[in-house]
């Protein structure tokens, strides 16, 4: 039976004597992942381990579908000195058999949601005008990480397109979704999503551009700045790692960020995410491109560093804001914002990454207007109601 790998279990078992350096990049992602589900194995030994309620969540962050009835069988292959917990060395070894886990599973008892089938095609359909063409197949990113391909892409839409008119709508895509003979590439689809980058500095408002995104047009937030500090507040192993990074000063390792990232994104297939304040670094988009896949497009809110500069101050002012809106701290952000940014844009533009440059001076309503006006599948998402 066909079982879908992640992107990142085919690089680290097909490449490993051709390129030494990505493989090491990409098992760092993995280490990454397992320190974020991992526990000390006991009061005494803060060895990081994982049981096998973690086990289940680690999946289901990559993107699989455990079985619980299966997980206790896997736990127990994988670990070799049976002491109930599995650490790294042993996950290592037994990532094949983890990733394996829904191998050979007959399960009838699904049950049909079609409200996730229906968001996943609204998400699929770019244009908005209600069918599915092979252009919007071919390179879709999948949860489980890579892409689409242009041969799997032609060959979905010959399953799926049942009248032979070289596209697939709504009913042929849930028809194709649910028919357990196409299994083998339903979960491509269903595991699909879309991403938009959004970038700017500091008090950029790039939070709030995100806001309207997400209530207007139900496009899915990703703040990476929150997603640290969350990280950093569960108290896991890779969290305790990160605010050490941060307490010293340094930048995030570029596979941290996108092992939080890829954890992140999991929750959400069929979606269209908007990545706030990622990628910083030339880095984090050429890993995220190589992990998950290419960008939709990225929208870039331009502002001057003076008014950068009086947002941030004000919003350290008002209640609740935020201990590093202060003026010493501010500088230093616009400053490294500059430093890493114009390189990473230029990194999108031969990438051929479409990047539309919004005037963030503008109100928060103008600015939003100015995404409008431009050719996006944003406005193809929204809800007039809410306007």
């Amino acid at each position: 039976m066909f079982h879908p790998h992640s992107k990142v279990l085919q690089f680290c078992t097909t490449t490993t004597t051709n390129n030494d350096e990505n493989t090491t990049k990409y098992w760092g992602v993995i280490n990454n992942l397992f320190l974020s589900y991992a526990r000390p194995r006991n009061s005494t030994d803060d060895t990081p381990c994982l049981r096998v309620n973690d086990i289940h969540k680690l999946l289901v962050s990559i993107g699989e579908n455990p079985l619980e009835n299966l997980l206790h069988d896997i736990f127990g292959e994988v670990d070799s000195d049976e002491n109930g917990t599995i650490d790294f060395h042993e996950f290592r070894i037994g990532f094949d058999r983890i990733m394996k886990n829904n191998e050979g599973n007959d399960d009838d008892s699904a049950v049909l949601d079609v409200s996730r089938y229906i968001e996943s095609f609204r998400t699929l359909d770019r244009d908005g005008n209600g069918i599915l063409t092979h252009d919007e197949l071919s390179g879709l990113l999948s949860t489980t990480g890579g892409h689409l391909d242009s041969s799997s892409a032609s060959e979905i839409l010959s399953l799926a397109d049942k009248d032979g008119n070289g596209s697939i709508d709504l009913s042929e895509f849930i028809d194709f979704l649910t028919n357990r003979s196409h299994t083998h590439y339903s979960w491509r689809l269903l595991s699909g999503f879309r991403v938009v980058l959004v970038i700017g500095g500091p008090g950029s408002g790039k939070g709030v551009l995100c806001d309207r995104l997400k209530n207007r047009a139900g496009v899915r937030h990703y703040s990476s700045g929150e997603s640290l500090r969350d990280e950093v507040s569960s108290g896991s192993c890779l969290g305790r790692s990160i605010e050490s990074t941060l307490q010293e000063g340094k930048l995030v390792p570029s596979t941290t960020m996108i092992a939080l990232v890829k954890k992140k994104i999991m929750q959400f297939p069929g979606e269209l995410l908007a990545l706030d304040g990622f990628p910083r670094t030339t880095q984090n988009y050429h890993d995220f491109d190589e992990i998950c896949g290419t960008p939709e497009f990225a929208i870039h809110i331009q502002v001057p560093d003076d008014i950068m500069m009086e947002r941030i101050l004000k919003r350290g002012q008002a209640k609740g804001g935020r201990s590093d809106d202060n003026s010493e701290t501010a500088k230093l952000r616009i400053e490294t914002f500059h430093k890493l940014t114009k390189p990473t844009l230029e990194a999108l533009h031969r990438s051929n990454i479409t990047i539309h440059t919004l005037d963030g001076t503008d109100t928060p309503e103008g600015v939003w207007n100015q995404l409008l006006s431009l050719e996006t599948p944003i406005r193809h998402r929204l809800d007039f109601n809410s306007l």
